[in-house]
């Protein structure tokens, strides 16, 4: 299947596979007639939400009211390019992240705090994180220090277990590959 030279925004997939009007393409129906690749992308989606439903409805003949699981459930896709970019989505978060920054500013500048609480402060936020250097410089010198018997435990029981040995080599493989993929789909 060809690469679509322009591909279908997630949420008009959503949209065509529910039988809604697109979002984003006006077009976004035509383009999926004429265009392969799009339209497996409607159907993986129609195929998800079918997905979802059938696994909401309850084990007897007799369905639930209101059990419709593929609309109660949050879109479980990455924000396309366009919900990246759009401010007003992110406005309320970054208004409230900047009002939190800001407050804290006015705090600290406030007259009743004197230097010396200032300083009492910073040292109050400071013992937690002296006290996390401390124990993950602990559990790294354990570790160092229950390390080579630890290898030596290990192997000597892969040694007395080899097919268990040559099993947990051969899962290494399946493992490094889905982590090669997880890693691909992450830098797109």
């Amino acid at each position: 299947m060809n690469a679509c030279l322009r591909p279908l925004d997630p949420i008009d997939a959503e949209a065509l596979a529910s039988g809604a009007e697109p979002v984003e393409a006006a077009d976004a129906a035509e383009h999926v007639r004429a265009c392969a690749s799009c339209a497996a992308a409607v159907a993986d989606a129609a195929a998800f939400a079918e997905a979802l439903d059938s696994a909401g409805s309850p084990p007897d003949p007799a369905p639930a009211a209101g059990m419709d699981l593929a609309s109660g459930v949050l879109r479980l896709r990455p924000f396309s390019r366009r919900e990246r970019l759009d401010f007003s989505l992110w406005s309320g978060p970054s208004l409230m992240a900047v009002a939190l920054f800001l407050l804290g500013v006015l705090l600290l500048a406030l007259p009743g705090i004197t230097a010396r609480d200032q300083a009492g402060l910073i040292a109050a936020a400071l013992a937690p994180a002296a006290a996390l250097l401390r124990a993950a410089s602990r559990s790294l010198a354990e570790l160092l220090a229950v390390a080579p018997s630890g290898l030596d435990a290990l192997s000597f029981a892969l040694r007395g277990q080899s097919a268990f040995g040559l099993a947990s080599l051969l899962l290494l493989a399946p493992a490094a590959w889905g982590l090669k993929r997880a890693l691909a789909r992450e830098r797109r």
